[in-house]
C-alpha cells in the first residue's frame, strides 16, 4: 500500500474537474453575498471535540504535537468555522454568511465517491434564526447543484426538533429513544415496528401513535396533512408552522416538486437542532449534499448564536456527473512552441498564451515525428515552429 487507507491521489484531468466545479461554486457563492475564510486543517482535539457524540469522536484523526498536545485533523468545516467565528468575530455584525472549500478527514467506512479525505464546498449562514435562512440555505444548495450540472435530484427535509419532540411526548425511556432514533434514521423498518410495538407495552402516552409516522416518507401536502391532526399540541403545532413557512418558501423557488419530508434525517454530527435536509441523486445511494440548523454550536465556544449551513461532497458530485454523462471535459486551446531561438520561442509563447493558450515550450531536440506523438499523448491540438 502506497498510500495510507482512505487517502488517493488526484491525476491532473481529475483535478482539473474538481477545480472546474470549485471554481463555479465559489462564483455563485460570492454572487448570494458569502464570503470566504480558510481555517486551519489542525485543531486542538479538545475544542474539536465539544458537543461530538463517542461515535463521532471515534471517527477522528488524533495524534499529539511536538509539546504533548493532542491535535486533530479537521471532520468537517462547520465546526472550525463556528469556533473561529465565536472567538473572533462575535462583534461583527450579524448575519454573516461565509463560503468555503476544503479538505476534511474521517476515519469511518470508505463509501463510493467518499475516502477518509475527502473534499467539501459548502456555506454557513451564522446569526439569522428565521425560516427565510433555512430556505435561503436550501434554494442556494439547489442552485448549486444545477450549476455545476446535477439536474436530476431531490431534496430530503427533516427536523430534529421535531423528531425529538414526538420522542419527549412518547415519554420513553432514554435507551427506547435511541434506539428508535437510531432505526429510524437507518431506515430499518423491521426494527422500528418491533420497538414501537415494544414501547406501546411500555407508554401510555396519547402520542404513541406518532411512532408510527417518523419513519415514513412523504410529499409535502401529505405529510402537514398527515401531521396536522396533532395540532392540538401547541409545540408541534409551532414546528409545523416552521415547516410550513419553508415549503411555502421553497415553493416560490420552484422547488416544492423536489421535496420530500423524512424525519429519519438525522445527519452526521449531533450539533444539528432543526431543520435538516440532504440532496439526493439517482446515480448514487449516498447524500451529495445536506446540512441544517445548528443553533447551539457556537455556544460551546462561547457565544450563543444561530446558525444554519450545508456542505456538499466534491466527489459524490463528480461521480453523480460521471455517472450521468455529464462529466466536464477539458476544452481549452493547448499549443506546442519548437524552433532554435529560444528567445523568439519564449516571445511567441507570451504571445499565444495573452490570446488564452495553454502553451508549452519544446526542451528538447525532437524530430517531427516525436513532436506529432508527444503532442497527442499530451492533447495538444497544434504545433507551432518558430524560425
Amino acid at each position: 500500500m502506497i498510500t495510507p487507507s482512505g487517502i488517493r491521489d488526484w491525476p491532473p484531468e481529475n483535478a482539473w474537474r474538481k477545480r472546474y466545479i470549485e471554481n463555479i461554486l465559489v462564483k455563485l457563492f460570492q454572487s448570494w453575498g458569502y464570503e470566504e475564510v480558510i481555517t486551519g486543517t489542525l485543531e486542538f482535539d479538545n475544542v474539536i471535540s465539544k458537543g461530538l457524540s463517542e461515535n463521532e469522536k471515534s471517527q477522528l484523526y488524533r495524534f499529539f504535537g511536538r509539546e504533548g498536545e493532542i491535535l486533530t485533523l479537521r471532520p468537517d468545516m462547520t465546526t472550525p468555522i463556528a469556533r473561529f467565528t465565536a472567538t473572533h468575530l462575535k462583534n461583527k455584525t450579524f448575519p454573516l454568511r461565509f463560503f468555503y472549500t476544503g479538505n476534511v478527514f474521517r476515519y469511518e467506512k470508505i463509501q463510493a465517491g467518499r475516502y477518509r479525505e475527502f473534499f467539501q464546498a459548502g456555506v454557513e449562514l451564522i446569526g439569522a434564526e428565521s425560516s427565510l435562512a433555512d430556505a435561503e440555505i436550501i434554494i442556494l444548495a439547489s442552485r448549486a447543484l444545477e450549476k455545476v450540472g446535477v439536474k436530476d435530484f431531490r431534496i430530503g427535509i427533516g427536523d430534529i426538533q421535531l423528531l425529538n419532540l414526538v420522542l419527549e411526548l412518547c415519554e420513553l425511556e432514554y435507551y427506547g429513544k435511541e434506539q428508535l432514533r437510531k432505526a429510524i434514521a437507518e431506515k430499518d423498518y423491521v426494527s422500528v415496528k418491533a420497538l414501537i410495538n415494544k414501547l406501546k407495552n411500555e407508554s401510555q402516552s396519547s402520542y404513541i401513535q406518532l411512532l408510527e409516522k417518523l419513519s415514513n416518507i412523504y410529499g409535502p401536502d401529505d405529510f402537514i396533512k398527515e401531521f396536522s391532526r396533532f395540532e392540538t399540541c401547541l409545540v408541534i403545532k409551532n414546528r409545523l408552522t416552521v415547516l410550513k413557512n419553508i415549503i411555502t418558501l421553497l415553493e416560490t423557488a420552484d422547488l416544492k416538486d423536489r421535496i420530500i419530508i423524512d424525519l429519519g434525517i438525522t445527519r452526521d454530527f449531533q450539533y444539528y437542532t432543526g431543520i435538516v435536509f440532504e440532496i439526493y441523486s439517482p446515480y448514487i445511494g449516498f447524500p451529495i449534499c445536506g446540512g441544517g440548523r445548528y443553533d447551539n454550536l457556537l455556544n460551546n465556544f462561547g457565544f450563543k448564536c444561530p446558525a444554519t449551513g450545508f456542505a456538499m461532497g466534491i466527489e459524490r458530485v463528480l461521480l453523480v456527473l460521471e455517472k450521468s454523462g455529464k462529466l466536464p471535459k477539458l476544452e481549452y486551446k493547448k499549443c506546442l512552441v519548437v524552433g532554435g531561438d529560444f528567445k523568439k520561442i519564449f516571445q511567441r509563447a507570451e504571445e499565444l498564451r495573452s490570446r488564452g493558450f495553454f502553451v508549452e515550450v519544446e526542451l528538447e531536440e525532437k524530430d517531427e515525428k516525436e513532436l506529432k506523438e508527444y503532442a497527442k499523448s499530451k492533447g495538444i491540438n497544434y504545433i507551432e515552429v518558430v524560425n
